[in-house]
């Protein structure tokens, strides 16, 4: 690592954060400070009324700072206008760039930003740079960019389309976390910007190999909470049909919000919901536990970049049946099965696959293939090299 790295200062400006998620851009910050790199979090967290209630009244309503796992976060929490989609994104961004300012007169200025998700971050970061001509990158971890299902494609309304022209346009540099998103952010290149696919990064260290034994029951998890995008109305009939054929087989689901009304109603048709237990959300050690008492894990989701969720199982060395939106280079054929998006059948047959063949996957391998990808040491060299090659 040069010297040039050891006396920058990077300020990441994520388009959500904690506790609307957001973890990977704490943790990216968490492993760059440990490689000598100075790096600060500006959050404008913008708040839903109806998900948070009362909690959107008491939070402060002015910005103020903390040191959170050593990162000093510089915060404001927005309060979401309800149905208001376009007003948002221009307020969010307008009030993201007075709390730049703010955090200016008292830091100075960064040398450089470090975007999550050109919606919306990419536009305010664009503002910012207008203002005070600081460099920004942004890596795109959207699934909806990989355009691999109906709802990715018609989540690009025209309207957007010049906030993210200016946003991703006047970028220093682009980082996808797959490949799979490369051509639809190309679309919206009035200039040309370098592109380079990284990884989200991962406590490899944390979420490491575990050694398992084969049971007699077979065990599917999934570490997602209920959401459109998941699939799950795909997940459960496609367990339903695996339940016919075999019947030592359980599936555990790790995540929150199953209590909706929406959910019960999938729930309701599944014939083998006996044989389905729910954790809740769980902490990292509980995710980890999940995972070492799972045999596979299973993911039917219509939207994603890179999922974090199956990153933290491979690297334990677990295979996974999963969608096409998962990107080859994350689970390829030595990983795992991946299957069309929205086909219960084929979702049901990788899963049956997957019982029969356990076998053959090994371990070991997967949980290699785990820390070369998504590795800390591999993912901030990556990083620290694009952020010098802006700098020197």
């Amino acid at each position: 690592m040069s010297d040039l790295s050891k006396n920058i200062r990077i300020l990441q400006l994520p388009s959500w954060y904690l506790p609307e998620g957001g973890q990977f851009c704490k943790d990216q910050a968490i492993f760059l400070k440990k490689r000598g790199v100075e790096v600060h979090i500006l959050a404008n967290v913008m708040l839903p009324w109806k998900k948070y209630k009362l909690k959107a009244l008491t939070a402060p309503w002015k910005s103020f700072e903390s040191v959170e796992d050593g990162i000093l976060t510089y915060r404001y929490y927005y309060r979401r206008l309800p149905k208001q989609n376009k007003a948002n994104l221009v307020r969010w961004c307008q009030r993201t760039v007075k709390l730049f300012d703010e955090y200016v007169e008292k830091y100075g200025k960064p040398d450089l930003i470090h975007v999550h998700s050109c919606t919306w971050g990419g536009y305010a970061a664009y503002l910012i740079k207008e203002k005070y001509n600081i460099p920004y990158v942004i890596t795109e971890h959207r699934g909806i960019f990989g355009m691999r299902s109906s709802l990715a494609k018609e989540s690009f309304l025209p309207g957007y389309t010049p906030f993210l022209e200016k946003g991703f346009s006047n970028s220093s540099y682009i980082i996808p976390v797959s490949e799979q998103q490369i051509p639809k952010i190309k679309e919206f290149l009035a200039t040309e910007v370098p592109i380079k696919v990284i990884s989200n990064i991962l406590d490899t260290a944390f979420f490491h190999y575990l050694s398992r034994e084969p049971k007699e029951n077979f065990t599917f998890v999934t570490v997602n909470g209920f959401y459109e995008v998941k699939g799950y109305d795909i997940l459960l009939p496609a367990f339903d049909l695996v339940c016919e054929k075999v019947k030592n087989v359980s599936l555990r689901m790790v995540g929150e919000n199953f209590e909706q009304k929406a959910f019960q109603e999938i729930l309701s048709r599944c014939r083998n919901k006996d044989k389905i237990v729910f954790t809740g959300w769980l902490e990292p050690d509980g995710v980890l536990d999940e995972l070492k008492g799972a045999d596979a894990f299973v993911m039917s989701s219509r939207v994603e970049a890179q999922p974090i969720a199956i990153l933290e199982a491979i690297s334990t060395g677990l295979p996974v049946v999963c969608t096409e939106v998962v990107p080859e280079a994350v689970v390829s054929s030595n990983e795992g099965y991946r299957v069309p998006v929205e086909d219960v059948n084929a979702l049901a047959s990788a899963m049956l696959e997957m019982i029969a063949n356990r076998d053959r996957f090994n371990a070991k391998a997967i949980s290699a293939h785990a820390a070369s990808l998504a590795g800390p040491d591999v993912v901030t060299e990556n990083l620290i090299s694009i952020y010098e090659k802006i700098l020197s």
